[in-house]
């Protein structure tokens, strides 16, 4: 399958580039194709009605166009949507023709805190479902990230890891079914 991983933080140290990485080699070694977007890939000038899209906007409706599925991995600022991938969607919605439009998705994060980025999932999914995107019911969440995953973004702890397969093997029989 040909599947997209946007997401993580601007920030050097993101648990979630951390866990977006995880994911990627995972998805790879199990034979799908993979393109991500993440860090300086996602830092687009702030969204303007009438303005035309950035070329690394237009990169991304591209890759969005082509693919089967998409893993959008983010971190919780303040309960919602950081503001570098909420700027990314505003820019997809004005293009044409929408990527969005039954569009399966997976939800993940990963956080120091305890909630583990559900939280801000929550507001990934009203987005979502406002694009007419199908988000998968289940999510990934990593609560205490820092203590929890390794250098390379694999869950340390034994709850964590075996969730993780379920639910991509959750999402990929989604992706299958609808495309």
């Amino acid at each position: 399958m040909r599947l997209v991983l946007m997401g993580g933080s601007l920030r050097p140290a993101s648990l979630n580039a951390r866990l977006l990485g995880y994911l990627a080699r995972t998805l790879e070694a199990r034979g799908h194709e993979v393109s991500t977007f993440s860090g300086e890939a996602l830092r687009l000038p702030l969204y303007e009605d009438g303005e035309p899209p950035a070329a690394a906007a237009q990169a991304l409706h591209a890759a969005l166009a082509k693919t089967q599925g998409l893993l959008i991995v983010s971190p919780e600022y303040n309960a919602g949507i950081p503001g570098h991938l909420k700027n990314a969607v505003d820019w997809l919605s004005t293009m044409k023709p929408s990527p969005w439009a039954g569009l399966p998705v997976l939800l993940c994060a990963a956080s120091p805190g305890a909630f583990g980025g559900a939280r801000g999932l929550m507001a990934w999914r009203a987005t979502l479902a406002n694009m007419g995107a199908l988000a998968l019911p289940e999510a990934i969440t990593v609560p205490h990230a820092d203590q929890q995953l390794d250098a390379e973004g694999a869950p340390t702890d034994a709850r964590t890891a075996a969730s993780v397969p379920r639910t991509l093997d959750a999402f990929l029989a989604l992706v299958a079914r609808l495309r």
